[in-house]
């Protein structure tokens, strides 16, 4: 027992001097590095709602970059067309924004995504007559939540989002109908 144990410290030993000795060098090889144009996606979402009363549709063109393989940055900008026919006449209105998100991929394809997303909407306001006004106001959404990305090709992907408002207020106004969210997208690297 103690020839084996007198072995393999002489052997660790022995390993130990030789990734000491000057010029071998053992390390794992640097990773490849990619050029700045192919770390940058473009893509976005679209979303639809459709019903008797009320219906929208919204557009948010994306720009991301990798900065590592689990962590990109992006931003959007947000627009999203509405008509309302509670209201007479029927009530349109146009929102228009913009986001900053970072994506972490905790285990590929699932990420978690957080980001902030500022909005210019217009909400109609009762009048003593009868009547109603439209209100311009802002609101900055605080949106969490985890997503999935799926790969749709070599340099493109589909991802899911379910996203929380942690700024939405039941109380008031909201641009949005719930604090809830999903958002389908696709992103394409350049």
């Amino acid at each position: 027992m103690r020839f084996v144990c007198v072995c393999l410290m002489v052997l660790m030993s022995r390993s130990a001097v030789a990734q000491e000795e000057p010029g071998l060098d053992t390390s794992p090889p640097p990773a490849p590095t990619s050029s700045v144009k192919d770390r940058i996606y473009v893509g976005g979402w679209l979303g639809a709602s459709f019903g008797d009363v009320v219906s929208s549709v919204q557009v948010a063109p994306e720009l991301g970059f990798i900065i590592m393989p689990k962590f990109h940055l992006g931003g959007s900008l947000v627009y999203r067309y509405r008509k309302d026919k509670r209201f007479e006449p029927d009530l349109s209105t146009t929102e228009l924004g913009g986001a900053l998100f970072g994506r972490y991929f905790v285990y590929a394809p699932i990420f978690l995504q957080a980001g902030v997303e500022q909005i210019n909407w217009e909400f109609p306001v009762s009048t003593p007559v009868g009547d109603f006004d439209v209100i311009d106001a802002n609101h900055t959404a605080v949106l969490i939540g985890p997503g999935f990305a799926l790969p749709l090709g070599p340099k493109a992907s589909y991802y899911m989002t379910f996203l929380y408002d942690v700024n939405y207020d039941s109380s008031g106004p909201n641009p949005y109908d719930r604090p809830w969210m999903i958002r389908l997208g696709v992103g394409i690297g350049l």
